[in-house]
């Protein structure tokens, strides 16, 4: 018995070797599937062991999550064996008794698929120790005394049907008005924190006709990248696009400002796809590539 143990325990994957089956790309949804199979009835007993909350279109905030969660924890070391089981948290989420959720992956035995299937939700997992949820780290500190610098390309189209009428006006009116605007948000603590890829920055909301309701979406989302003494906007964003990188990082999605929420219910009022996207569109590749690093398996114990 106790030789079976040793075995077992010389068999299991090293750290290094569980973060290479993520693949190139990190804390995205694509590594995620990389990774592991996602079973479509473990993703839907999360969700029914969790407060209700609305995860989009083909559950793609909540595969955001584990992305992100799955991957830090096992960056970290804060997963346990439970025989050929990996345990580790469902990052923070915690089920609607208060109680912490716990995942359970095993190896595919199918063989040039994922190397591991994700195969055990619940609330009490069979290890000797129970698994803290990764630290997310530090964010860089946001001083709205820095300059806004506007590094992307006003006068694209996409850019431009964002901008309205303001799109009429010569490019410095553009970036000194959009400028203005973020600095204004800055000051009144509008911005989220979020993460995307190897990168962790801010969302801040950019209103451009009216302040008058600060609790409502804004017409558009300025990612910024702090660098040394200077707040960098590469891109533009559809305000509901920011919710998942931001959703990744809270606890519970009421701790998301208000102007976010909004705008994340006005994009999933009916579930409609032209207003909620899918495949990663725009949350994991497209616009967000512009903001640089800064029914499967039985339920068992797990």
């Amino acid at each position: 018995m106790a030789s079976d143990v040793v075995s077992r325990a010389s068999l299991r994957p090293t750290r290094e070797q569980l973060l290479a089956d993520f693949g190139e790309e990190y804390l995205s949804i694509q590594s995620l599937f990389q990774f592991c199979f996602v079973p479509g009835g473990r993703l839907s007993l999360l969700k029914e062991l969790t407060p209700v909350e609305e995860w989009g279109q083909n559950n793609f905030v909540l595969l955001k999550y584990l992305a992100v969660h799955v991957r830090l924890t096992i960056e970290q070391g804060r997963y346990a064996w439970n025989g050929d089981q990996i345990v580790l948290t469902a990052g923070r989420l915690f089920s609607t008794k208060g109680v912490p959720v716990y995942v359970g992956l095993v190896r595919n035995s199918t063989p040039n698929e994922n190397p591991w299937v994700l195969n055990w939700v619940g609330e009490r997992p069979s290890t000797a120790e129970l698994p803290e949820p990764a630290d997310l780290g530090d964010w860089p500190v946001l001083d709205a005394r820095n300059e806004v610098v506007i590094a992307c390309d006003l006068a694209a189209d996409e850019r431009r049907a964002q901008l309205g009428k303001l799109a009429e006006l010569p490019t410095v009116v553009q970036s000194s008005a959009i400028a203005g605007a973020v600095h204004w948000a800055l000051h009144r603590n509008l911005a989220v924190r979020q993460i995307h890829g190897g990168g962790r920055g801010y969302f801040v909301p950019v209103y451009l006709t009216s302040r008058e309701d600060l609790t409502v979406a804004p017409e558009l989302v300025a990612p910024l990248q702090v660098q040394s003494n200077r707040l960098v906007v590469r891109t533009l964003l559809d305000p509901h696009v920011a919710y998942s990188p931001a959703r990744a990082v809270v606890e519970r999605w009421e701790q998301l400002p208000s102007w976010l929420l909004d705008a994340w219910d006005e994009a999933t009022e009916g579930n409609t796809p032209s207003s909620d996207p899918t495949d990663d569109e725009g949350v994991e590749g497209g616009e967000l590539d512009e903001l640089g690093d800064s029914e499967g398996a039985s339920e068992r114990d797990g």
